[in-house]
């Protein structure tokens, strides 16, 4: 298979733009989308920058197919997301090895039923940073919807394109004609690949074409028409970036307070810092990845909690939450070796997180760690998760949804006194390989050191098999596993796998604290749509009679 052959201007033209600052316009639309006002690789509303193209040197463009993030030579169907081998006739240039809806598109049935472009592949997201991306098919509707906005044709600075302008504040952005790549790789060199400049332009949305996956959604507009549709995803079009509308700052803060007399270290999230008597520090792992926190105190660290006003905390990363970091003058890692347990961890708001790497790194005297309140479903890491837990014992772990997960290397590394993974689930096929890294997977040492770790039905750990393969119930001899099925009684409510008095105190505290309207809640015992006495009362016949 013929390789894309990267260009080098393109290259360095991201590398210099990835930390740059770009304007944008409020162009007044309702979901508040902000439109940048260069294309990506441009320097001016009218230019892209000095990329290959058949436009003069100041106003050349950056042309991507669609899912690349650099400008090629050639827009041709040797496309990255084609599986093409001339010896293999079960082939062809449509058998897609990435972003396929229906199996008579992917390669040999492959399906990932993912629709919208991930960061990584994303041109607008790699140049410029991760608050932005290439518009989705709805926000180039409405970009160009009557109803908020007038379009004309006409020229800036001998540049045809087109004025976009709102109805509702009169701000504006002209889109180049820049043309669309298309051309072969056989074709002779001086072969123009770059078409009808001047008169059409062609900008990619992030949206797959569902109906047909070797297309994308696109926008195209000429002198006297300007729509959307889809073309094939291995032509060249522009990029015009999007971003979503800034938020009104929030006074709140996601911060750490340090109380020595108790040797408690608490998240609170609010706008209480300067109040607090105890050390505090911020904690932020997108805004500040390379802070490094707990020096000086980390020894005297006995007890974490997780105050309630976490959970209207809007973090989508908890990476290194339990790790201070690692400060390079001194050469030291700042972990909490000796705290003992974890407090309130149903407080997390973890509805948007899509980072969890390293959450509970090296905590060795914890024995149990409560996540049953986690909401995963948009986590794509989890990496090291828990990682160096060496006297943990038992996970439940039945509630995560790991679908969106794409790493899990290391995840229970060295947890050395863990007998039981409570998960009804098969993890093992749903994180793809990673075949960027040679001889690794993205289960890489999942289990590594779990030599306690029994399956339920008798699996017993085998050095020999510590990445994802037995990420699964266990199925006996037939289908090994390190998972045990989590099966629940009616009164079990705190889910320790038994009916008992525990279970009539948490009812008991939650009835003080909540209130009598359950909705749906577990501590709901006999379904009646509300937590009373009447659910202590059938918890207890339940203990009395078994």
């Amino acid at each position: 298979m013929k390789q894309k052959l990267l260009s080098i201007l393109a290259v360095m033209l991201m590398a210099l733009t990835a930390n740059a600052q770009h304007e944008y316009v409020d162009l007044g639309l309702p979901s508040g989308t902000l439109w940048a006002t260069t294309n990506v690789g441009g320097t001016a509303p009218e230019s892209c920058g000095p990329i290959y193209g058949g436009m003069s040197p100041e106003n050349r463009c950056v042309y991507v197919s669609w899912g690349e993030t650099y400008s090629s030579e050639y827009y041709d169907p040797y496309y990255t997301y084609y599986d093409f081998y001339e010896d293999d006739p079960n082939t062809s240039f449509t058998t897609f090895t990435k972003y396929v809806t229906k199996s008579e598109y992917g390669y040999k049935g492959f399906v990932d039923n993912l629709t919208e472009l991930l960061p990584e592949d994303d041109a607008a997201t790699v140049a410029w940073g991760s608050e932005w991306q290439t518009p989705s098919v709805e926000q180039l509707d409405e970009l160009i919807d009557e109803n908020y906005t007038t379009s004309v044709w006409t020229t800036l600075n001998g540049v045809n394109g087109m004025r976009i302008t709102s109805k509702s504040n009169g701000n504006s952005i002209f889109l180049p004609a820049g043309g669309y790549g298309y051309g072969f790789y056989f074709h002779y060199d001086d072969e123009i690949v770059i078409h009808d400049v001047g008169n059409v332009g062609c900008y990619w949305s992030r949206t797959l074409y569902t109906e047909n996956n070797s297309a994308a959604y696109n926008l195209t507009f000429y002198s006297s028409n300007i729509s959307t549709g889809c073309e094939a995803r291995y032509c060249g079009h522009n990029i015009r970036a999007v971003r979503v509308k800034e938020p009104e700052p929030d006074p709140n803060q996601v911060y750490t307070e340090f109380v020595e007399s108790t040797g408690t270290l608490t998240y609170y999230y609010d706008t209480k810092r300067e109040e607090r008597t105890g050390i505090t520090e911020l904690y932020n792992p997108i805004k500040y990845p390379d802070a490094v926190r707990f020096k000086d105190y980390n020894k005297k660290v006995t007890k974490v909690a997780i105050d309630p006003s976490m959970k209207q905390a809007t973090l989508t990363s908890f990476r290194n939450m339990s790790y201070g970091g690692y400060d390079s003058e001194t050469w030291t890692s700042y972990y909490l070796p000796n705290v003992t347990s974890i407090e309130g961890l149903e407080n997390l708001n973890t509805e948007i997180v899509t980072d969890m790497n390293s959450m509970f790194i090296m905590y060795p005297l914890v024995t149990s760690i409560d996540v049953s309140s986690f909401n995963t479903s948009k986590v794509t890491n989890m990496n090291g998760m828990f990682l160096g837990c060496n006297k943990l014992q038992r996970l439940d772990l039945t509630s995560f949804d790991v679908s969106n997960v794409k790493d899990m290397r290391m995840m229970f590394g060295s947890c050395y006194e863990l007998t039981t993974i409570y998960c009804n689930d098969d993890w093992s096929q749903i994180v793809p390989p990673n075949n960027e890294m040679e001889n690794m997977d993205n289960m890489y040492v999942m289990f590594s050191g779990c030599k306690k770790l029994v399956g339920g039905q008798g699996t017993v750990f085998d050095s020999n098999v510590i990445n994802g393969t037995y990420a699964r119930p266990d199925g006996g001899e037939e289908a090994p596993g390190y998972f045990t099925e989590r099966k629940y009684v009616v009164s079990d409510v705190n889910c320790d796998g038994t009916a008992d008095t525990q279970d009539v105190l948490m009812i008991y505290e939650y009835m003080k604290t909540v209130g009598s309207e359950a909705n749906g809640a577990r501590e709901d015992v006999n379904g009646d749509g509300s937590v009373d006495t009447q659910d202590i009362l059938m918890i207890y016949e339940y203990i009395r009679n078994h």
